[in-house]
């Protein structure tokens, strides 16, 4: 069953391959690998393509925060508002 994972905010290039998306969240336990997504676009298309969730910084005993990095995939092809949704 499909989960929205989160509205994108912003895209941007950082450090290692595919694209990182905002906003940030908690992950108590992060998926590890990559895994299908499908973007879903304001104008109601979609494209699927790989995902991936970055562990971006450690808390201590709280959960961490972290990102999705998608990958196959520029910083202008996914605009705000674009929703994230596993895809297995």
């Amino acid at each position: 069953m499909s989960e929205r994972l989160l509205s994108v905010e912003d895209a941007f290039i950082a450090r290692g391959p595919g694209v990182l998306v905002t906003p940030r969240f908690t992950a108590a336990s992060p998926r590890k690998g990559k895994f299908p997504v499908q973007l879903r676009f304001a104008d109601g298309t979609t494209r699927d393509l790989l995902a991936e969730i970055e562990v971006a910084h450690m808390r201590g005993p709280l959960p961490p925060f972290a990102m999705v990095r998608l990958h196959g995939v520029l910083p202008e092809e996914v605009p705000a508002g674009t929703e994230i949704w596993t895809a297995d």
